[in-house]
């Protein structure tokens, strides 16, 4: 193991001590990215996605921008940064207790309180307890919601894109 000598004959000449690991044998280095990296400015796109795994649990809100991919439970609200095109995908086994507030949503798990968006997905085995509020909309047998759904033609309450300069 490691500091143990690797001759154990107790000769003290030539004693080689083998030394634990301390670092990953990777010889280039973190540079840290400067903000708006990974962004597309025009379009205000980000390449980023963010996933909260299985068997984590988050409890506050989350604001965001390119992809949030929930896997285990969040119990607070989830908004995307304004002007960008963010979307919000909801796994199999993904839970989130609080309202949604994206451009685009998928939904494959389950939701607890409201949900806004321009276009909504919720797929066979999406369980939704709240109210829907979208633009547009694609549901698949065996998708459930447990409230209205209303169509919104302008979502307010959505971050609406920068205008164009």
């Amino acid at each position: 193991m490691f500091g143990k000598d690797k001759n154990n004959k107790g000769s003290s000449n030539n004693t080689e001590i083998e030394k634990a690991p301390t670092s990953f044998s990777n010889n280039n280095p973190v540079i840290p990215k400067p903000a708006g990296a990974g962004k597309d400015v025009k379009s205000g796109k980000s390449s980023s996605t963010t996933l909260i795994a299985r068997d984590t649990e988050i409890f506050g809100d989350i604001k965001f921008s390119g992809s949030l991919e929930v896997e285990g439970a969040i119990v607070g609200n989830i908004t995307a940064n304004p002007g960008t095109d963010a979307i919000v995908r909801i796994l199999e086994n993904g839970q989130v207790e609080g309202d949604i507030h994206s451009p685009r949503v998928t939904i494959n798990g389950q939701v607890k309180g409201t949900v806004h968006s321009s276009t909504l997905e919720l797929a066979g085995k999406a369980k939704v307890d709240g109210n829907v509020h979208y633009q547009s909309i694609e549901m698949t047998k065996g998708a459930q919601v447990n409230g209205n759904l209303v169509y919104s033609e302008n979502l307010a309450s959505i971050p609406a894109k920068k205008p164009a300069q």
